[in-house]
């Protein structure tokens, strides 16, 4: 998710600005399909997920969309996650299925072969320890999948779960009510007092930094280039054919070592491709937050996942280069002379292919070289300045953070706009952490290289 590191006047910020800013591309797209007669499959990866899959399940079949298929995988847990699942599907009739194994194989090895074997046209990938609020979350996704020709993956909005949005949805479904009564009579068993607050501390950070992060940075960049750099990985739809090439390119390069974040690394992958990732706002989704504790490994796995996929789709980094050298006179190839004008008119649409991504470069590609450079510069210069001017520090921290507070007051629902802003006044702390934590990842990153180690995996 927080795959951009942000600061005051930062490169990426100033280009989510223009694309605010510059709008859409008006071209209206001419979609070859009818994205409401297309089979979607849904997969739920879970492991030990006993005290959320219920709920995650009734926000799933609560859609709009008719799913064909919802698929439960189970990767060898050692609570009552499988017991929990029989359990809903007996008390409501849902058609679920269930692949419990006895041994872990991870989240990436399900995927794919999840993926090669269906023949639907679109794979709805929910985890376990979230929910669906938004009850037309995946048509509107299926809507922007199948849109335009080049989008791979869509995905909605993303915030905390809290337990006013679970109890809430526990009441509204008969079926969660029963195995919760069942399984967990007595609440707090499942979520000691220590364990909320802890949870708490987590939200107060990651709630005004998803409103940040997807009302301004990505939304931005999304209308400037028609690309972000990765969907959220929760709660999104891919097209099937899209994913099965992502896994058959990486499969005998590098088997399932789709980085620390296997969601960051495909869409790296469809943006070298030409493909696009699309964020589509309105529609929410919301994710369990970890304890404040277990935090920075979380942020660590994120950032190394963005790290490891820089490495992997290099020549996205170096796009600008080729952008830049299409603007010297004479450096811009002449097109085949049988090329004619083009047929189904689509926003952002640009040829596929990674030739293209290596000889011509790709426009998301200064997006992806400003975020490389700002998760590894803009940590190392606040720690200069902490140790060497003190009172430019906090000057920098003060106006990142009044920055930010406009930006949320401008972007956030009417509601909660004043409280997320006075949320990142106590988060600045966690905010601190978490760039110290990005620091950590470009070091490990970089010892990696340089052993040779690839052992990338979630």
């Amino acid at each position: 998710m927080a795959s951009l590191s942000y600061w005051f006047l930062s490169p990426s910020l100033i280009l989510a600005i223009a694309g605010k800013l510059r709008g859409w591309d008006r071209t209206v797209p001419t979609p070859a399909v009818d994205w409401r007669r297309m089979t979607v499959d849904a997969v739920v990866p879970a492991k030990n997920e006993e005290a959320s899959i219920a709920i995650a399940l009734s926000s799933l079949i609560a859609q709009d969309f008719p799913l064909r298929r919802v698929v439960v995988f189970d990767d060898a847990s050692t609570d009552r996650t499988s017991a929990v699942v029989r359990r809903y599907r007996e008390v409501t009739g849902r058609e679920i299925e269930l692949i419990a194994r006895e041994h872990s194989i991870g989240k990436t090895p399900a995927l794919r072969e999840f993926c090669a074997q269906t023949d639907a046209d679109a794979i709805f990938i929910l985890d376990a320890d979230s929910v669906l609020v938004s009850p037309n979350y995946i048509s509107r996704l299926i809507e922007e999948l199948f849109r335009n020709a080049g989008v791979a993956a869509a995905c909605g909005e993303v915030m905390p779960l809290t337990e006013d949005r679970i109890e809430g949805l526990a009441q509204g479904d008969a079926g969660v009510r029963t195995v919760a009564a069942e399984f967990f009579p007595r609440a707090r068993e499942r979520s000691p007092f220590w364990k909320r607050l802890l949870t708490r501390l987590t939200v107060l950070y990651r709630a005004p930094m998803y409103v940040l992060l997807q009302r301004t940075l990505y939304d931005g960049n999304l209308k400037l280039f028609g690309a972000q750099l990765n969907p959220v990985g929760c709660a999104v739809a891919y097209r099937t054919a899209r994913l099965r090439e992502c896994f058959d390119y990486a499969g005998p390069r590098i088997g399932d070592n789709l980085s620390d974040s296997e969601d960051i690394y495909i869409g790296h992958f469809f943006n070298w491709k030409g493909y696009r990732n699309f964020q589509v706002l309105g529609v929410r989704c919301e994710t369990t937050e970890p304890p404040i504790h277990r935090l920075p490994r979380q942020l660590f796995l994120w950032s190394s996942g963005f790290l490891q996929s820089t490495y992997y789709f290099g020549a996205l980094v170096v796009s600008p280069l080729r952008q830049i050298k299409r603007l010297i006179p004479g450096g811009k190839p002449a097109p085949p002379e049988n090329q004619g004008p083009r047929r189904i008119q689509e926003q952002y649409r640009a040829a596929w292919g990674e030739g293209i991504t290596q000889t011509e470069g790709r426009p998301v590609g200064w997006l992806e070289l400003m975020s490389l450079l700002e998760k590894v510069a803009y940590p190392l210069v606040l720690l200069y300045l902490a140790w060497f001017n003190q009172e430019a520090f906090w000057i920098t921290l003060g106006a990142e953070t009044l920055l930010c507070m406009l930006l949320i007051l401008a972007t956030a629902d009417p509601g909660s706009r004043l409280k997320y802003a006075a949320m990142l006044v106590p988060a600045l702390p966690i905010r601190l952490m978490s760039l110290g934590v990005d620091l950590v990842a470009s070091v490990k990153c970089l010892a990696d290289l340089t052993t040779g180690n690839r052992e990338w995996r979630k």
